[in-house]
């Protein structure tokens, strides 16, 4: 793959190229230019908004789109090995996959969809997560998903009633809103509705149903999930969050910190500056 880009767009792109290599530790240059060549039109293809990583095993790639009204190099991650990461990823794509901003897959995710998948942006999902979508699934803006977690939005096979000989279908979709927060193997299975600034707190949670009707700033946990707290929302902005780490690092015996802030100014102070990745 190196050879023939030398041949079509000369040393400087190969330059460039090996820039990018130093600075994304573990990247695969080879996966990376066949990925976006592959699945992108042209001129999104030259800006490689899509990174691939070496431990990261590309099956079948299907189709993929970017309706991002800004693409620029690397915007969507794949692989990327952190302290967590064990295994090797996979993507087996057999549907449809939107990006519709920056997605950021740490190291060990193993992707197998038949269906829809769609991704709002600024999504981060943790290491070793598996997502297996025979149907629908979408994740909104900003929503973190902790490590080894599970999305599976069919049971793959039938089951009868027998008594009325019912046969039930095996598959829904799975919406999650935007800005949740899902707490490390959390399994999320067919049906599962999840509102906008809900937090998942506790490991091996099981969501299967609508939690719309909880409205928004929710605490789920449990098996199945049920609501365990109100009105608890994230906090997104890192610089709030240093100067609160810096408090309680400096008042060792304090449990809360009070905030003396408008009600209508803790908006911006729980989403500003938020990290894309």
């Amino acid at each position: 793959m190196i050879k023939i880009m030398k041949e079509w767009v000369g040393p400087f792109a190969i330059l460039l190229l090996k820039r990018i290599r130093v600075q994304h530790h573990r990247l695969s240059l080879s996966k990376t230019i066949y990925f976006n060549f592959k699945c992108l039109p042209f001129r999104q293809a030259c800006k490689l908004p899509i990174f691939i990583y070496h431990n990261t095993s590309i099956y079948r790639i299907g189709k993929i789109e970017i309706k991002s009204k800004e693409i620029f190099q690397g915007m969507i991650q794949w692989g990327k090995l952190g302290y967590k990461s064990s295994g090797k990823g996979k993507i087996c794509n057999n549907g449809k996959i939107e990006f519709e901003g920056p997605v950021f897959w740490w190291g060990g995710c193993i992707l197998e969809n038949n269906g829809t998948m769609v991704f709002k942006g600024y999504t981060q999902i943790g290491e070793g997560t598996l997502i297996l979508i025979r149907d629908y699934l979408e994740i909104g803006r900003y929503t973190r998903i902790g490590f080894l977690s599970f999305f599976m939005d069919s049971d793959d096979h039938f089951t009868v009633n027998m008594e009325n000989q019912k046969v039930a279908r095996n598959k829904a979709p799975i919406i999650i809103g935007k800005y949740n927060w899902i707490a490390n193997k959390t399994v999320i299975k067919k049906n599962t509705k999840i509102p906008d600034y809900t937090i998942v707190a506790s490991s091996n949670t099981l969501l299967s149903k609508d939690y719309t009707e909880n409205g928004e700033f929710c605490v789920l946990g449990g098996i199945p999930a049920k609501v365990i707290a109100k009105g608890i929302r994230r906090i997104y902005n890192y610089k709030a969050e240093a100067e609160i780490n810096d408090y309680f690092k400096h008042n060792p015996d304090c449990k809360y910190l009070q905030l003396d802030l408008p009600q209508e100014s803790l908006e911006k102070y729980c989403i500003d500056n938020a990290l894309h990745f």
